[in-house]
């Protein structure tokens, strides 16, 4: 009798505990997503990779036909912007190239620029995912009051 009485605390238990590691070798186990590769994910890089970004860009790249009204970066880009200005307080610009990563994923390579233009690739340089990286136009608010006025 004595049995049953602890049978559902037992239960609870070991069930407890079977679901709870199952969950854990589930979740320490499970391949990370394609936003979460190398290729994609924002971080410092060497400048033979911002290089081989910015080459597979060029390779397909078509030349703007008409004047460019602004642009709109990523908050990655932000970002990267902020970790350079902490690692280097005397820079005086950022440049962002385009670049597209080995998968062809949009990317932004982001460098410090010194007081002559020089970008300063000594330093960290940054790729960054680009989803809402562009130029105005192609992607522009078409109903901007700072385009067109109130």
């Amino acid at each position: 009798m004595k049995t049953r009485k602890y049978f559902p605390t037992a239960f609870g238990f070991v069930t407890g505990t079977v679901f709870g590691l199952s969950l854990f070798l589930l979740l320490s186990f499970t391949r990370l997503s394609p936003a979460s590769s190398p290729d994609a994910s924002s971080g410092a890089i060497s400048a033979s990779v911002a290089h081989s970004y910015f080459s597979n860009y060029m390779s397909g790249a078509v030349a703007a036909s008409g004047v460019i009204k602004g642009f709109a970066i990523d908050k990655s880009q932000v970002d990267a912007i902020n970790s350079l200005s902490a690692e280097t307080p005397g820079l005086t610009a950022f440049r962002i190239y385009f670049g597209k990563d080995n998968n062809g994923g949009r990317m932004g390579i982001v460098v410090g620029v010194d007081n002559l233009g020089n970008d300063l690739v000594k330093n960290s340089i940054y790729g960054t995912p680009a989803q809402k990286f562009s130029p105005c136009p192609p992607i522009c608010d078409v109903s901007s009051p700072i385009i067109f006025g109130n």
